[in-house]
């Protein structure tokens, strides 16, 4: 079966690995550039945001809590856009991805004074497994589960899952290091990368999309 003919596009092992590149890199990126903080580790800015209230950092609480604040937005934004287009069209996350890649365009140009933070949960699934393209430690979790779930009973499909969790958890580390590197030259620029990976995601998927209506119109 060709591609575009899958039933869950947004599920395709290749785009879930794209966005979590995309989503480790841009994690490095506003840890390194931005205030310290992740653009959707939200665990972590919460203790970050502990250790500045315990130093009177007001500016380092007020980026923490700012960046909480927009990722809590997004995701309600996400929530919005699936109610509404979800049921009457195929194309509902592609908004999502083009208003990630405006902001990333946008961040690039900001000074340093400028904190930023913006990850989507419109991409939830991959191969038919829940997964989270901004996080690796539950990715990490269940790549770990499913591979002792194979070493004990030696059911291929938990070898299959752990397989898929492990190139997550891969991916998202390969995107952040890369964004280290290049922050060495490229510092607040980095983060158009990250754009252009989006671009090539969101263009692969835009394309997957077309041909399917295509094929379903004949």
């Amino acid at each position: 079966m060709q591609r575009f003919q899958s039933r869950h596009l947004f599920q395709l092992r290749e785009i879930g690995l794209g966005l979590t590149c995309i989503g480790g890199f841009i994690d490095a990126y506003t840890f390194i550039q931005r205030g310290g903080v992740l653009a959707a580790g939200q665990t972590g800015n919460l203790i970050f945001l502990s250790v500045d209230v315990t130093q009177w950092n007001l500016p380092g609480v007020l980026t923490k809590l700012a960046t909480v604040l927009f990722f809590t937005l997004g995701v309600i934004v996400v929530g919005i856009l699936k109610q509404w287009l979800g049921a009457r069209s195929h194309y509902w996350r592609l908004p999502v991805l083009v208003a990630e890649l405006v902001v990333c365009l946008m961040v690039g140009m900001l000074p340093a004074t400028v904190s930023n933070a913006m990850q989507t949960t419109a991409f939830s699934a991959i191969a038919g497994h829940g997964y989270n393209n901004v996080f690796s430690t539950g990715n990490l979790k269940k790549a770990t589960i499913a591979l002792t779930n194979y070493w004990l009973t030696g059911v291929r499909t938990e070898l299959d899952t752990g397989l898929v969790y492990w190139e997550l958890v891969l991916s998202f580390a390969t995107g952040a290091i890369v964004s280290a590197i290049l922050q060495r030259w490229w510092t607040l620029r980095t983060i158009w990368v990250a754009a252009g990976l989006l671009i090539l995601v969101g263009g692969y998927y835009t394309w997957l999309l077309v041909h399917r209506t295509a094929n379903d119109a004949e």
